[in-house]
Formats: C-alpha cells, structure tokens, sequence
C-alpha cells in the first residue's frame, strides 16, 4: 500500500483523550463530592429556609426642601403645627405633640406625621362620635409628610376641641382656642440661651426645632426641621422629644474652631427644652450639631 493510503487510514482513526478508566474514576469523584455537599446541607436546610441571611435597610434620602414644600405648604406665619411622634401607632405611646396646644384665634393648624405608617387628625371624640370630622378632617397623612394647613372655622376663644386619629382611635389630642398671638406653655424669656421643662402646649409663634424621639441612635431622623429659617432677633425654642440628652450647638461638630461661638443650648434633658437668642446673630446661614451626638446635625438660616 502506498503512502498516500497510509495517510488516510490514519485520519479515520478515533482520537482518545483519556481512557475508560481514567473517566470512570472523575466521575466517581464528582459524584463523591456531590454526595458530601448534599450530607453537609440537607441536615441544615430547614434552617436555612426559615432564617433567610439579613438584607441591609435601604434608607432613602430625605426629599430636599422644595419637593418638601410641594408635597404639603411649609408652616407660614400664622400657623401651629402639630407633631405626630414616631411610634404613635403603638397603642399608649406617646402620640400628638403637644397633646394639648393652644392655637391662637384665626391661626391654622398643620399636622406633621413623623412616623412611618399613615394617620389622620379629625374633630371629635372618636369614630363612633356624630359629630366626628364636621369641623375638620386632615384625611390620610402618609408617614414623613404634613397635612395641609386646616383652619378651625367657627372656633371661639377658649372653645376646647378634642380629635382623633381615625385608624387609630385611641389616637387624641385637645385643642384650645387662646387669645390672638397668644404664648403656649409660658410667656417669652430674652437674653441668653435658657432651659426648662418642655412646653406642653407650645402656641405656633415662634421658630421651634424638635429634637426627635430615637435621635441619638445613628441613622435616624434627628431635628425637626433639619433646616429653619428665622430672623435675627428671633428666640428659637428647642423641644427635646427624646429621652436622652442633647444640645444644639454651632458649628459643623465638636471639632470645628468655631462650635458653640454663635448659639449652644448647653444639655437640654430628655422631656425638657431650651430657648436659643438670635439677637447677637447676623444674618447668614449656621451650621449647628449635638455635642453628645455629632452626627446629629442641622442649619438654621438667619434672614
């Protein structure tokens, strides 16, 4: 036979990678592992299926001022606003701040609902009352967001009404009816950054920054608003709504050259507040922190 035939019988004969033998033993060995995967798992899987690993919690950026203002009218001269706390869902905790405010004659009232789960603030005792929502109703306030400004009309100076929240009726606040720029929860002090217990029926006259409940844990809504605006001569009253101390203090943080040279509260106590004087502070915008806490901060803008 020539070359040319011994050439060609050669490219028909099968090529072997590997041997019989040689595939029967890495199969064997994937099978032995998939069968140690399988003893290790199953025991645990039971487990594994009811305590899924922990997600980390997608916190969204607060909305900057001017979509905050879209969503509902930021509180203007002439309104009293209404805290709804965090945790006010929870049946005995604390609920409306103040629980019992004095609203001068012709202000209007804006709820603010800083918990999580939606609220209303509606006239009257309680669902069952008849005379519920017939002098106002906010109607549905999801979390994070203000009502609408209400005004109470027909209401008379020292006329007392109570609301409610009508998903959660033990929800109640009081609303008394005071004179026209009438003080809540005692008169104006001047000079100096004072403390004392928290007004319990703080009137809506002057600029108020509440210190939130659960502020000092990391992370969480801190001041309320995080920004104020107000006008050189101004006194601000800090409400601390937590249980733990704090301070709002001037300047980026405790380290700033500058902390504390234009306003400090010094240590306002859980349950207390403290009034800031605006009278020695040009108008600019300020950076404030707690000293306790100086991930907790905020501005005030001074017109």
């Amino acid at each position: 036979m020539s070359s040319d035939d011994d050439s060609h019988s050669y490219e028909k004969e099968p090529i072997i990678l590997t041997t019989p033998r040689r595939l029967a033993k890495g199969l064997v060995i994937i099978v032995a592992m998939m069968a140690i995967g399988a003893a290790i798992l199953l025991p645990f899987f039971g487990d594994m299926a009811k305590n899924p690993p922990p997600v980390t919690q997608i916190r969204t950026e607060r909305p900057p001022a001017q979509q905050q203002q879209q969503q509902a009218p930021a509180a203007e001269a002439g309104t009293t606003t209404i805290a709804i706390l965090q945790g006010a869902a929870v049946q005995g905790s604390p609920d409306f701040d103040p629980d019992k405010a004095q609203v001068p004659v012709g202000n209007k009232i804006v709820w603010d609902n800083q918990d999580t789960v939606p609220h209303t603030a509606t006239s009257g005792s309680g669902p069952s009352d008849p005379n519920s929502a017939k002098l106002f109703d906010t109607s549905i306030i999801n979390g994070g967001e203000k009502s609408n400004p209400v005004e109470v009309k027909g209401a008379k100076q020292g006329d007392t009404i109570t609301y409610h929240c009508t998903i959660h009726p033990y929800m109640t606040g009081e609303i008394t009816i005071a004179g026209a720029g009438g003080q809540g929860g005692g008169g104006a002090q001047t000079g100096g950054n004072q403390t004392g217990a928290a007004p319990t029926g703080a009137a809506g006259g002057g600029p108020t920054i509440n210190i939130l409940q659960g502020a000092s844990i990391q992370g969480s809504p801190d001041f309320d608003p995080e920004e104020l605006t107000a006008k050189k001569g101004d006194e601000v009253t800090v409400v601390n709504q937590d249980t733990v101390p704090h301070t709002v203090t001037s300047g980026t943080g405790p380290s700033d050259p500058n902390s504390a040279k234009q306003f400090d509260t010094s240590i306002i106590n859980g349950g207390e507040s403290a009034k800031i004087s605006l009278a020695q502070v040009n108008p600019g915008q300020y950076d404030y922190h707690c000293t306790i806490h100086p991930y907790m901060t905020g501005k005030i803008t001074v017109g």
